[in-house]
């Protein structure tokens, strides 16, 4: 609420005015329909899910590429991948208009975390799974596609929220 408070204040409202349009929005929030907030939950979840198992399917979608490439060329792919599912991670939680500070802050802490985790975890088993050892470090490696995921979504709140 405070994020809307201080829009209508830029926006020249009058303090009445605004105090008024917060309760209608607080009223309205409290008079949900029942299955409108199970919705509302459901597309939450549903979209963290969906990004767990797509940094899972690019983990391990990125053993052969772990394997072959080294030093630049191999963080230069990382970097890109990381870059553009995070790029539409963000655009995917942008759409969901329901979230809010403390969803985003548990999202944006979250998904890194679970990058880094399935990276080390892939790498770790990757011995067993295809005979190799990979020659990178499983946590340079998760770190830098957590980083390069995570950079969209920090971007857009640092940067791009505001205008």
């Amino acid at each position: 609420m405070k994020d809307i408070k201080k829009y209508l204040i830029e926006k020249g409202w009058g303090k009445g005015d605004i105090n008024k349009a917060v309760k209608i929005i607080e009223r309205a929030k409290k008079n949900k329909h029942p299955q409108i907030k199970i919705l509302d939950r459901f597309v939450y979840w549903f979209s963290l899910l969906i990004a767990i198992i797509g940094n899972l399917f690019i983990t391990i979608s990125l053993i052969p590429v772990l394997i072959a490439l080294k030093g630049p060329q191999l963080y230069l792919v990382i970097i890109t991948l990381g870059f553009a599912f995070g790029l539409l991670f963000e655009l995917l939680i942008r759409s969901i208009d329901n979230l809010e500070t403390s969803h985003h802050l548990f999202l944006g802490i979250m998904i890194p975390i679970i990058a880094v985790i399935n990276f080390i975890i892939v790498s770790n088993n990757m011995g067993r799974l295809v005979g190799l050892e990979s020659p990178q470090d499983p946590i340079i490696v998760g770190s830098i596609y957590a980083i390069s995921f995570i950079l969209p979504y920090i971007s857009y709140q640092v940067f791009l929220k505001n205008k």
